[in-house]
C-alpha cells in the first residue's frame, strides 16, 4: 500500500507503507511515524530519531522547523494525530473488525468480569475467542501482558490481525473511558457494546465526571444503527445513555427489563437468583458472589443470548467453578475467609463490603490503600466506607508511584470519623498484621489490586502479589 492511500494530501514521496508506528525506537525502512504528544513523552522530540531510522512520513499537528532539510520525507500536519493514526490504521488494516464480532464492555465496574466469563463461556463450548482486557490479552489460550486495559489502536489491529490468521471471529474487549478519549478504539466496529454502571473514578483524567460520563456515552453512540447497545437500567444514567444510542438498545437490571432479575438469594458460598428473558424464567446457581456479580452474570448473559448461544449448557457453565483473577477470589485459611478485589472506587469498595457484612458469621476485616498519581477526590470518600463497612481496618499502599505514600493515607483519613483503623503502610507487613489479628469466621477483605502482580513505588515496579502473600503467609503459619 502506498501512502497516498492513507493521506490525500501533496507528498513528496509516494513510497510503499512497511508499517504505521507511534514508539520511534521501532521505527524501520518506509514505516509511517505518528509524533503523539502523551502524558509522560512527547513524539515530536523523536522525529529526527524516526527518520534516521527510516521513516518517510511524518504525522504531527505541530511545525518541524528542520523539514526543509529532508525533501524525500512527508511532514503531514494535522489537526488530531491520534485521530489520523486510527483513520490510517483503518485503512492500512483493510478494516478487518468489518468481518469480525467485536464485542465492547465499558463501565465503572465489572467490566473484566464481564469479557471473561463471555471468553470462558467460548471455550467451555470448544469456541475460539480473543480477549482483550486489564488481566491480560488471550489470543485461544494463549497470554500476553499488556499495560493499559485497552492498549493502544495498532496493538488492536495486530491482536485483531492474529486473531483472524488463528480463525477468530469473536473478539472480547474492556473498553475503558480512557481509550475512547485518547481514540484508541476510534473507528473500530463494535457489533456489540454493553454498558455496566457509572460511578465515580478516572477524575485524575477526566477532572470532573460530566467528562467521564460523556467518553463512556461517545462509545454507545459510535455504534451503528444496525448493530445492538445493552445498557444497565437500574443505573441512574440510564435515559442519558439510552438517549445517546442510535442502534436497537437492550436492558438488564431488577427493573423491568429484557433480562431481568428477580429473587436473589446470596451466601458466603454461592449465588442464585431468576432471570427472566422473552417470558421464560431460568434459575442460576454460581459460586460467584455478591449482587454485583448478579449483575456481571447477565451482562454475560445477554451478550451471549444476542450472540444466539444461549441454552441449557448456559446454566451448566455458570453452576461450574469459574475463577476470574483478582475478582472476589475467595482463600481458606485457619477457618477464614480471605477475598482479593479489585475493587478500588468508592462504589465498588461499598458492595464488597456490604456483601460481605451480609454473609458474616463474625468480623469483617479490610486491608485498603489508593493508588497515587491517581483520583484523589476518591480517597476520604474509600477511608470513610470502608470504616463505616468493616470492624477493623489496616490503609496501606497501593502503588503509590510518584507520591509520597503518607499523603496518600493522610488524605484517606481526612474522610474517616471512627477510630477502627491503623496504618501499615508494607503491604505485605499489613496483610501479615490482618492474618495474625483475625480469629475463626472472620472475612479479611484485601481489596484495590486484585490480580496485578507488582507494586509501582517511585519509578520502580517491582514484583508483588496480593495472593501469593496470603499463601506464602498461611503457608508460614501453618508449618
Amino acid at each position: 500500500m502506498r501512502v497516498s492511500k492513507l493521506f490525500k494530501t501533496k507528498l513528496n514521496n509516494n513510497h510503499i507503507v512497511n508499517d504505521l508506528k507511534i514508539d520511534s525506537r521501532l521505527v524501520e525502512e518506509n514505516d509511517i511515524f505518528f509524533a503523539i504528544k502523551g502524558t509522560n513523552f512527547n513524539g515530536n522530540q523523536f522525529i529526527l530519531s524516526a527518520i534516521k531510522r527510516g521513516a518517510k512520513t511524518i504525522c504531527s499537528e505541530y511545525d518541524w522547523d528542520s523539514a526543509k532539510d529532508y525533501p524525500q520525507v512527508n511532514f503531514i500536519i494535522t489537526d488530531d494525530v491520534r485521530k489520523s493514526l486510527a483513520q490510517s490504521a483503518r485503512i492500512f488494516y483493510n478494516n478487518l473488525t468489518e468481518s469480525l464480532n467485536l464485542i465492547g464492555v465499558t463501565g465503572t465496574n465489572g467490566k473484566t468480569t464481564v469479557t471473561t466469563l463471555v471468553y470462558k463461556y467460548f471455550q467451555f463450548l470448544h469456541k475460539k475467542a480473543t480477549l482483550i482486557g486489564t488481566n491480560g490479552i488471550y489470543i485461544m489460550n494463549t497470554a500476553y501482558s499488556t499495560i493499559n486495559t485497552t492498549p493502544d489502536i495498532l496493538e488492536i489491529y495486530k491482536i485483531i490481525r492474529e486473531s483472524k490468521k488463528q480463525g477468530i471471529n469473536t473478539i472480547i474487549m474492556e473498553v475503558s473511558s480512557h481509550a475512547v478519549k485518547m481514540l484508541r478504539i476510534y473507528g473500530l466496529e463494535f457489533k456489540l457494546v454493553l454498558l455496566t454502571n457509572l460511578t465515580q473514578d478516572h477524575l485524575d483524567f477526566h477532572k470532573t465526571f460530566d467528562d467521564y460520563k460523556y467518553s463512556k456515552g461517545l462509545l454507545l453512540n459510535n455504534v451503528n444503527e444496525k448493530y445492538s447497545v445493552v445498557i444497565n437500567k437500574d443505573i441512574d444514567d440510564f435515559k442519558f445513555f439510552n438517549a445517546l444510542t442510535k442502534c436497537q438498545t437492550f436492558t438488564y437490571g431488577q427493573r423491568k427489563s429484557h433480562y431481568q432479575i428477580s429473587n436473589c438469594l446470596l451466601t458466603i458460598d454461592n449465588s442464585e437468583f431468576d432471570l427472566k428473558i422473552n417470558e421464560k424464567v431460568d434459575h442460576i446457581k454460581t459460586k460467584m458472589l455478591g449482587i454485583f456479580n448478579i449483575y456481571n452474570i447477565t451482562s454475560f448473559v445477554s451478550i451471549i443470548h444476542l450472540l444466539g448461544l444461549y441454552c441449557d449448557k448456559t446454566l451448566e457453565f455458570l453452576n461450574s467453578k469459574i475463577n476470574i483473577l483478582g475478582r472476589m477470589e475467595i482463600l481458606k485459611t485457619e477457618d477464614k475467609h480471605v477475598v482479593i478485589d479489585f475493587a478500588h472506587t468508592p462504589d465498588g469498595v461499598l458492595k464488597v463490603l456490604q456483601f460481605l457484612n451480609m454473609v458474616k458469621k463474625n468480623r469483617v476485616y479490610c486491608v485498603i490503600g489508593c493508588g497515587g498519581d491517581r483520583d484523589q477526590t476518591k480517597r476520604p470518600i474509600i477511608g470513610d466506607i470502608v470504616t463505616k463497612n468493616c470492624d477493623f481496618a489496616i490503609f496501606t499502599n497501593d502503588n503509590p508511584r510518584g507520591e509520597d505514600p503518607n499523603q496518600i493515607v493522610e488524605d484517606m483519613i481526612t474522610g474517616v470519623e471512627n477510630t477502627n483503623f491503623m496504618v501499615i503502610l508494607d503491604r505485605r507487613m499489613a496483610i501479615e498484621q490482618v492474618l495474625k489479628m483475625t480469629l475463626k469466621n472472620d472475612i479479611i477483605a484485601i481489596l484495590g489490586k486484585g490480580n496485578e502482580q507488582y507494586q509501582i513505588i517511585g519509578n520502580e515496579k517491582l514484583p508483588f502479589s496480593d495472593k501469593k502473600v496470603v499463601q506464602e503467609l498461611s503457608n508460614e503459619s501453618l508449618s
